[in-house]
């Protein structure tokens, strides 16, 4: 993951920072220095809440392509990233529970 979650003083959600976009100065030290972080900042491409059903978050994960969407809470707080891919995993460890309920 690649994603950074940038947050105002009251913790709540203001966007993120794409790794990939600061690789190039990575390896500028007097570049990254003078450089400051809301250059970086972009608007995430959606957000989740706990409460949103797990069909309306993996609609939004597809219609916006991302594979990781920042969670928050009603007061807009950050909570963390939900991972298409840890989805995916337990959804197949509950397949396979539930197979293993027939054998």
């Amino acid at each position: 993951k690649n994603l950074f979650a940038v947050t105002d003083k009251d913790n709540r959600f203001v966007g993120i920072v794409d790794l990939n976009d600061l690789k190039g100065r990575l390896f500028d030290p007097s570049g990254l220095a003078q450089a400051k972080i809301q250059t970086y900042v972009k608007k995430a491409p959606a957000v989740i809440t706990p409460e949103e059903p797990m069909k309306k978050v993996m609609e939004k994960m597809d219609i916006t392509q991302s594979w990781y969407l920042p969670v928050v809470n009603s007061e807009k707080e950050f909570i963390g990233f939900l991972s298409k891919a840890i989805i995916f995993e337990k959804y197949r460890e509950a397949l396979a529970n539930q197979a293993d309920l027939y054998t």
